[in-house]
């Protein structure tokens, strides 16, 4: 948690914590929004029953990332002091963002379905791993986050990939193809997911990194202004 000499820092910098706040809590409506239209979509659109539909939220990554995206902003825009908590969830769900962004770009469809399914598209795979990303570079939170702590932005992806994999095993089903054993092989997927995760923690690694020089940056400045 910020000391109380260190939320004066923000202050003092002109971090802006009125638009941080704004600006975070739009990104959780959004995320709240799409989340919404995928769902009433898979119910209207494709049929599916209620509770198929909601199994399938917490099913395919990009969903759960977008729920989670709508969470873990809802809770930046509560508070102006973040903690390592706050930094650790915002760089898990940004990471998931971007991994999804990317995914969809080079292992799956990038082109946008027609219809509201474009729409929810273009937002859950474009417009909110953006605006995730522009908004911890511009307005943070900053958190000097421990070495020892940034394995933490692992868990959550690597529990989904558990998940599905077993879930697989049992229902034959697969929310994508590249992690489809039955299709790829155990070597193929195994290895597909070990780079995702590698690109991630190298992406988590080199955020962390931004965040700690701004975090001493922050810490310099009150002293001087001290």
């Amino acid at each position: 948690m910020e000391t109380r000499a260190e939320t004066k820092v923000c202050s003092s910098s002109g971090t802006p914590f009125v638009a941080r706040e704004a600006v975070y809590s739009v990104i959780a409506g959004l995320a709240a929004l799409t989340s919404v239209g995928i769902w009433l979509l898979m119910v209207v659109d494709e049929g599916q029953n209620i509770g198929a539909a909601t199994v399938q939220l917490g099913v395919k990554f990009t969903n759960v990332t977008v729920l989670l995206v709508g969470v873990v902003a809802a809770w930046i825009a509560s508070g102006r002091s973040p903690g390592h908590a706050r930094a650790v969830a915002h760089l898990t769900v940004m990471l998931m963002a971007v991994v999804t962004a990317v995914v969809n770009a080079t292992l799956l469809d990038p082109a946008l379905p027609e219809g509201w399914w474009g729409v929810v598209d273009l937002s859950q795979h474009y417009v909110i791993p953006l605006a995730v990303v522009a908004s911890w570079a511009t307005l943070g939170p900053s958190v000097d986050v421990p070495r020892s702590r940034l394995g933490l932005i692992l868990i959550v992806p690597l529990a989904w990939f558990v998940f599905v994999l077993v879930r697989g095993l049992t229902t034959d089903s697969y929310p994508y193809d590249f992690v489809d054993v039955a299709e790829n092989g155990w070597p193929n997927v195994l290895a597909t997911v070990a780079a995702i995760v590698v690109f991630m923690f190298a992406l988590g690694a080199g955020a962390a990194t931004v965040d700690r020089r701004r975090h001493e940056v922050r810490v310099a400045t009150n002293r001087r202004h001290g």
